[in-house]
């Protein structure tokens, strides 16, 4: 049976075909559009016609005439959809809770979705819902739900005249992202200001925003325009570059806090109603590093699956995994495992054919072993880019789709922010980490395979400056040999030159999405500074 599933609402949108219960390709749509998130406010209406479906069909040799079923969910900007032949629609929690229990090792499981908002209904849209997954399917136990707000409350719901959802801890704090300067959808970085704050200097967010014992809050207009004030005040004392740093990182501490007890209590929640052993999350909201840690370290639940693509690009897996297990009739395998890798694989002819178009900006040879080349190259201080294999699904970088630095060298970050990424100084960048040696290193035992984790780093540890943040936490990623030979055999390298299991491992982009094809990865190496590319089995280098 051939599934194809549709993601986004009006941001990620993506593609994913399942064949017979396998996630056999799955792709966002900013890869292959090269435009961040693929919002509807940044593209163009023939934009609105996915790339991402002629992708997925084409990497399994199919037409769309060999689609049994084409599911998406109901908050997809209608426009989208079109041409697509019946498309069947499923609630938006529902495609993330699917996302995350069909990929998941469980049987049975709890599964908990936060996010900004989904499904809408009579003025109300979806906030948190907790669902109990199994052999029957998934089944939703409990739903909280905010109130949607208009710009002009005079004139019907319409995008353009959407203001925001009330009560939704991940529009909170998309809230104090936007008011402390960032950016439509940079979340992520209020999550890395956080630790050079201190929650207490803005200890008014916590008076203001009020959370009860089962995580939900109370955040509506009056709520918003407190926060504002309380805020332009405190902007308006700040004297000194400095004093504004202080008031930006007081915010993101704060609002990181509260949004760290409000998943603990809804854990706590989703616990006493379902008893289960087993926790699954999806939704935006668990894109949080340390609010993941939090949950894994002092949740209720004996495991937690966490999955890469917890945001909306992960709703086309969801769709599709869930269009095909209700379709099928047929019983639920667990899956062994993750995943990960879900883009077409690039042959030698495609890596050529791109080196070859730069023939006077170019050197590159075969490797006769492209792995421990690559931990040579890095043991010796250089940056490498390195493009192996298909394309991780998810915001991070996994080690196919990578710029990669000695961990060790304390002015790696700034060397890569000025000269590669082009990032603000405070963000950290995470550490790729043997598994198997994985305690050696952080303070935690548990899997974290799609670098949703942060974790401490041991203070008996080696130093590690360029993957260790502020407060001494790390973003991890887990690396198995069974789910990346090649990755694995190359930090393995790495380890047996500087006795250090690590490497510093950032997306492989700069200011774009992270490119997908041979192409993109040689134009991004010949426009910045990085030493070398490892272009599957090429080794190549600026002539």
């Amino acid at each position: 049976m051939n599934v194809l599933g549709i993601g986004g609402s009006v941001h990620d949108f993506s593609c994913c075909l399942v064949v017979d219960g396998t996630v056999v390709v799955a792709i966002e749509e900013e890869r292959l559009s090269r435009v961040k998130y693929h919002p509807l406010g940044r593209i163009s209406t023939d934009q609105f016609r996915l790339r991402g479906i002629q992708y997925c069909l084409d990497a399994a040799g199919l037409t769309l005439d060999d689609v049994d079923q084409v599911v998406g969910n109901d908050l997809i900007f209608p426009a989208v959809l079109r041409g697509l032949p019946d498309v069947r629609s499923i609630n938006h929690h529902l495609s993330h809770a699917a996302s995350s229990f069909y990929l998941s090792p469980h049987a049975e499981a709890a599964v908990l979705v936060m996010d900004g908002f989904g499904s809408m209904a009579d003025g109300r849209a979806e906030t948190t819902s907790h669902f109990l997954a199994g052999d029957d399917g998934i089944r939703l136990l409990h739903r909280d739900t905010g109130a949607v707000v208009r710009k002009d409350q005079r004139l019907p719901f319409s995008w353009a005249n959407f203001d925001f959802v009330e009560d939704s801890a991940g529009v909170l704090y998309s809230h104090v992202t936007d008011l402390i300067g960032f950016g439509e959808y940079e979340e992520g970085k209020t999550m890395g200001l956080a630790a050079y704050g201190k929650a207490g200097d803005a200890a008014e967010l916590g008076h203001i925003v009020l959370v009860d014992d089962e995580g939900r809050i109370r955040f509506g207009r009056a709520e918003r325009d407190a926060l504002d004030a309380v805020h332009r005040a405190m902007m308006a004392a700040a004297r000194t570059d400095a004093d504004v740093f202080a008031v930006r990182a007081a915010f993101a501490a704060a609002v990181q806090s509260l949004l760290e007890e409000v998943v603990l209590r809804q854990a706590r929640s989703i616990h006493e109603r379902t008893g289960a052993d087993a926790l699954c999350v999806s939704g935006g909201v668990f894109m949080n590093c340390p609010a993941n840690y939090r949950l894994v370290t002092e949740g209720p639940f004996r495991e937690v699956f966490l999955h890469g693509a917890c945001g909306d690009n992960g709703t086309a897996i969801g769709a599709a995994m869930h269009g095909y297990h209700t379709g099928s009739g047929l019983p639920r395998t667990p899956m062994t495992r993750p995943v990960t890798y879900t883009g077409r694989t690039y042959g030698e002819d495609d890596h050529v054919r791109a080196l070859e178009k730069h023939p006077d900006r170019l050197v590159f040879r075969r490797s006769p072993d492209i792995a421990a080349e690559t931990a040579e190259v890095l043991a010796a201080g250089g940056v490498v880019g390195w493009f192996q294999g298909g394309s991780e699904f998810g915001a991070r970088a996994l080690g196919n789709r990578s710029i990669l630095a000695d961990p060790r060298d304390p002015g790696i970050k700034d060397k890569l922010n000025l000269v590669v990424k082009g990032r603000e100084a405070f963000r950290p960048f995470a550490p790729s980490v043997l598994f198997e040696r994985q305690g050696e290193y952080y303070d935690i035992t548990v899997e974290s395979t799609h670098m949703c984790l942060n974790a401490m780093s041991r203070a008996d540890g080696p130093p590690l400056p360029g993957v260790t943040h502020v407060d001494g936490s790390a973003r991890i990623q887990s690396v198995r040999a069974d789910v990346n030979p090649l990755y694995h055999r190359l930090i393995s390298r790495f380890a047996e030159l500087t006795g250090v299991g690590v490497v510093l491992n950032t997306s492989f982009n700069e200011r774009e999405p992270i490119v997908e094809t041979p192409e993109q990865a040689v134009d991004c190496f010949l426009r910045t500074d990085i030493d070398r590319l490892a272009l599957g089995p090429f080794m190549v280098s600026k002539a």
